[in-house]
């Protein structure tokens, strides 16, 4: 683990209590504030009609895999949002759950005096702002994605060991996939397995540099399965990245809500 990473750990362990017993999720450890201990939001798959999943491109500019574990900070009520630490007026309030209906998950940059600074899911993308740290209820993820765009692959690690890679379709020269830094905030079970998105799809905290509005949504990007096999390996959506449908299975099972995910 880096140092920061390490750093940032030590600081949220400091100001929270652990509590025993299960994440909400398939993977990680779980902490809560002292001062509030919500429900933890289940981290499992949200069902949805088979032509609301999401679709298109973009994503941060950060551009350096992180390191394990990582801290994701989820609830179940709406999230106040700060430009700053300690700023009495909120910029913007993101619901407590996704359009999507997933119990909103933030991954976690910093945390100063009861303050996390996290990633959010708006244009531009990379955005972070900063919110409470009291009643949040926080998690530790071990698992993070690197899609490398060149080599078209699509790796999981597990507190850096790789446990699964996969070939991969990216976007199109005329809506490619941005690379940055990301995580998910959506698990989604297309209820079509036959369908264009496969059987599960992921929603990214990024969009598309080039779509604002696809199918209905704002251009959110995703990780998804296809119909078309013959795809992966090709450069041919709208941005998303596409595994073959064995893989978003497994990937259902492996990555909780929060995950980083780093597009090279």
């Amino acid at each position: 683990m880096s140092r920061t990473r390490t750093h940032l750990l030590a600081l949220l362990l400091a100001s929270v209590t652990v509590v025993a017993g299960a994440c909400g999720g398939p993977a990680g450890s779980s902490t809560a504030a002292s001062t509030s201990a919500p429900t933890s939001p289940d981290a499992s798959t949200t069902s949805i009609a088979p032509d609301a999943t999401p679709s298109a491109a973009a994503v941060a500019d950060d551009g350096e895999s992180p390191a394990s574990p990582v801290v994701v900070a989820r609830t179940a009520a709406a999230v106040e949002v700060f430009a700053a630490p300690g700023d009495a007026t909120p910029v913007q309030t993101l619901p407590a759950t996704t359009e999507f209906g997933s119990a909103r998950a933030l991954l976690v940059e910093s945390a100063v005096d009861g303050w996390l600074e996290v990633l959010l899911p708006t244009r531009p993308n990379g955005s972070t702002g900063w919110i409470r740290l009291d009643g949040m209820d926080l998690h530790t993820v071990d698992h993070e994605v690197v899609v490398d765009l060149t080599a078209r692959t699509l790796t999981v690690l597990d507190a850096g060991v790789v446990v699964l890679e996969t070939p991969i379709a990216v976007g199109s020269d005329e809506s490619p996939t941005p690379t940055g830094r990301f995580s998910v905030v959506d698990k989604l079970d297309t209820g079509a397995a036959d369908g264009p998105y496969g059987p599960f799809a992921f929603g990214l905290s990024g969009h598309s540099d080039v779509i604002t509005e696809f199918a209905g949504g704002d251009g959110q990007i995703g990780i998804h399965g296809t119909n078309d096999p013959s795809s992966i390996g090709q450069a041919v959506s709208h941005g998303c990245v596409r595994v073959p449908n064995d893989v978003a299975a497994t990937l259902n099972d492996l990555l909780p809500l929060g995950t980083p995910v780093t597009i090279l």
